[in-house]
């Protein structure tokens, strides 16, 4: 059996129509890199997501009670085979260039990579870092090397933001990592009133 190298993350809590584009964009993706698993864990959710197992047999399905976003990620990141991770959000997009991108800088053999992103496809509302350590960015806004992250986990008593307070830990400046200016994922923002971020900006869960 072929070594995993790269753990696609995606912690889903009725997602909506975004998640069938999500994964099928990774799957098709995933052709020409058959070193990859895609893992999705369904946080409870009340919509149905059994067609992940029926449409597509090559991503790994774990239902769990609802718990929340951080024990989702948890419960991924104690799955998870490959030497790297990505996480990504169930409700965004990712270009059909994506795996190239990731697994470029994986034969590098960075501990992290960092990357700029898209908002709703709009120019002026896209991400632009000049650093490499961003710890107020969304977790998937990274690729990292399983063994940097160690045993860190995320914390389970945050409703929000508990990737913040993750990468807060996780990130070190002693670190072989990298920014990659290119830019293949897409958050989206407007039209998304589901959103933890929404939520959160609305007072409807705390941090």
């Amino acid at each position: 059996m072929q070594d995993i190298v790269l753990s696609v993350l995606i912690p889903a809590h009725n997602p909506g129509k975004w998640l069938h584009k999500l994964i099928n964009s990774l799957d098709t993706q995933a052709e020409n890199y058959r070193q990859t698993e895609i893992i999705v864990v369904d946080d409870g959710s009340t919509e149905d997501l059994s067609w992940i197992e029926r449409d597509y047999p090559s991503v790994r399905y774990i239902r769990t009670d609802n718990h929340g976003d951080a024990h989702a990620r948890n419960v991924l990141l104690s799955e998870a085979k490959g030497q790297y991770i990505q996480f990504l959000d169930a409700d965004d997009e990712i270009y059909p260039h994506a795996l190239d991108i990731i697994y470029s800088n994986i034969a590098q053999g960075y501990d992290y990579v960092s990357y700029e992103f898209d908002t709703d496809h709009d120019p002026k509302r896209s991400f632009h870092n000049y650093g490499q350590i961003m710890v107020n960015c969304p977790v998937w806004a990274y690729t990292f090397r399983k063994d940097y992250i160690g045993g860190e986990r995320f914390d389970e008593s945050f409703q929000c933001s508990s990737d913040t307070d993750w990468l807060s830990r996780v990130l070190k400046e002693k670190s072989k990592s990298k920014h990659d200016e290119r830019v293949f994922y897409n958050y989206r923002f407007d039209g998304n009133d589901g959103s933890l971020s929404h939520q959160f900006l609305r007072g409807e869960i705390g941090k």
